[in-house]
């Protein structure tokens, strides 16, 4: 089994299933969700519409944040991305973390193949390629 399989099979830390479980409120899941982990947005070099990903602690300091699948609006409508505390964003254009990827590090004004195709997105520790 290949590294993005085992990290699809335990459950990607970080997912919103595993941050929030099922029955916690919503009040208690915004409180948990206190730092911005990275941006991205429909148009090149952070322009267009831009859509905030949450995590908890101090950001990606040895911890991992996914996103297995990307919104209504979003999903192939991705063209720029950028990492927040300590976080590099890889950009899948399958949804839980499949197919083509770029990472950013952190910062990425044009997504190049993946512009419009990204699917789902992974917020890693710095210096971590997905």
């Amino acid at each position: 089994m290949d590294e993005a399989e085992r990290f699809i099979e335990d459950g990607a830390p970080g997912d919103y299933e595993q941050l929030y479980p099922a029955g916690a409120s919503a009040r208690a899941a915004s409180a948990a969700a206190a730092i911005m982990v990275g941006k991205i947005w429909t148009g090149a070099n952070r322009t267009g519409t831009v859509l905030i990903h949450w995590g908890s602690g101090s950001g990606c300091t040895g911890v991992t944040f996914g996103f297995p699948s990307l919104g209504s609006g979003w999903n192939n409508n991705v063209r720029s991305a950028e990492g927040f505390n300590s976080c590099w964003s890889s950009q899948y254009d399958g949804t839980n973390y499949t197919g083509t990827k770029v990472t950013c590090t952190p910062y990425c004004g044009s997504l190049g193949v993946l512009a419009g195709k990204t699917s789902s997105v992974v917020y890693r520790p710095v210096g971590t390629f997905g």
